[in-house]
């Protein structure tokens, strides 16, 4: 996370990696060492949850989620006291998720399924949707890509990485030099002379450990990725040809064949990445809030998708998302009909309910979708809405077969 404007500085000229350009941490002034603890890091390997918690991630009983500790084994902390209550930790909670998948308790999707999420639009809980939904995902037992396609970098910054600072100025402040950026989807790209070529296992991050959701993740570099692409052959084709081949296990240097699902954030403009982002998903994750600016915005996305059917045989579903809603408000609800009407069969039943949870996260540096504060309005109704989603990609695919 970026400090605030009173810690830092200009500095000339820009340097080049990840580091943010114009910004530089003053160490020697006597305000960054009071505030630094303003933004303190999130250690995820620490946070520790309640069997109730874990049981309703996992969408199982408590009873059922004891069963999967002793029949696997698996030897959870407890808290200290008379009762001696399971503590889990992250790790455990995506290993037995994992767990169930491998013995058959959580059906798969049939093949793997891409999902990417953009709406020509900013402020509509875009980036928000593709961390729950990548989270959500692994909890349900699937083996899960986040890929971070924004320069902007939010994703990352979410599940706890810095774009902005080197490992040196991560250890100067005392902080893991691990949660630096230092590759993205250029670096495995590797088209031109632009960006280091480099492999998955060094780029890629692993917030929760082996059996969570893993990250590619991006930093404001990423920017340059239009400029190659545009240079490329097959420029409006050729992120999600690469997407193909590396999930079917042919670029050995970026083999993506072992995950059961791809989700990707897309920056809110029209980038030649964000279209090609397009052109490489099955489905089209659309969150939406209740204006006509975000309807509109919708509907130029859904006239695109038809031009792309129509050039190129193939276009990814959308499935709209309402956010930010509110309740008993009249103009809300005839804007939710209204939306429902325009895009029948493509709108969550749903809604992503407007709540102070999603800001408290993320100011707890926690993900909604792990976050145990979470309510009913805010948490509950995300999972609803995630479930919808693997239920209409279901669907789909099965139709296709």
């Amino acid at each position: 996370m970026i400090p605030p404007f009173w810690l830092v500085q200009p500095i000339y000229p820009v340097q080049n990696g990840p580091n943010h350009p114009f910004l530089s941490l003053v160490p020697y002034m006597n305000a960054a060492t009071e505030h630094l603890d303003q933004y303190t890091f999130t250690d995820f390997t620490t946070l520790r949850y309640s069997p109730k918690f874990v049981a309703e991630s996992l969408q199982i009983s408590t009873q059922t989620l004891k069963a999967i500790e002793k029949d696997n084994d698996l030897i959870i902390d407890r808290i200290r006291g008379p009762v001696g209550v399971r503590s889990y930790s992250l790790a455990d909670m995506f290993r037995i998720a994992a767990i169930r998948r491998q013995n058959g308790n959580t059906k798969g999707l049939g093949r793997p399924v891409t999902f990417s999420t953009y709406v020509q639009k900013g402020g509509t809980a875009k980036t928000t949707t593709t961390c729950n939904t990548g989270i959500l995902s692994a909890l349900a037992g699937y083996k899960t890509l986040i890929i971070d396609n924004d320069p902007q970098a939010d994703v990352s910054s979410m599940l706890g990485y810095d774009p902005d600072q080197t490992p040196e100025e991560l250890a100067e402040l005392g902080l893991p030099v691990d949660r630096a950026v230092e590759g993205h989807l250029g670096n495995l790209m590797r088209l031109g002379s632009t960006f280091t070529p480099m492999d998955l296992d060094q780029v890629i991050k692993k917030p929760f450990g082996e059996d969570g959701p893993h990250l590619i993740p991006a930093f404001d570099s990423l920017d340059d990725m239009d400029v190659v692409l545009r240079n490329a052959q097959g420029a409006d084709f050729r992120y999600s040809l690469f997407i193909e081949r590396a999930r079917q296990g042919k670029i050995p240097h970026c083999d993506l064949s072992s995950y059961d699902v791809i989700v990707m954030d897309n920056a809110p403009s029209g980038t030649m990445l964000s279209r090609n982002s397009l052109a490489a998903a099955d489905f089209l994750l659309c969150p939406i809030r209740m204006d006509k600016f975000s309807f509109r915005a919708l509907s130029r996305l859904a006239f695109k998708i038809n031009d792309m059917g129509a050039d190129f045989g193939r276009a990814p579903e959308i499935i709209a998302i309402p956010t930010m809603f509110i309740r008993n408000r009249p103009r809300i609800q005839a804007n939710l009909a209204r939306l429902s009407s325009l895009f029948p069969g493509k709108v969550t039943e749903q809604q992503l309910i407007q709540s102070e949870d999603y800001t408290k996260s993320l100011e707890d540096g926690i993900p909604l979708a792990l976050w145990k504060q979470g309510s009913e309005n805010s948490l509950g109704a995300f999972r609803k809405v995630f479930e919808e989603i693997m239920q209409r990609a279901k669907a789909v695919l099965e139709k296709s077969k």
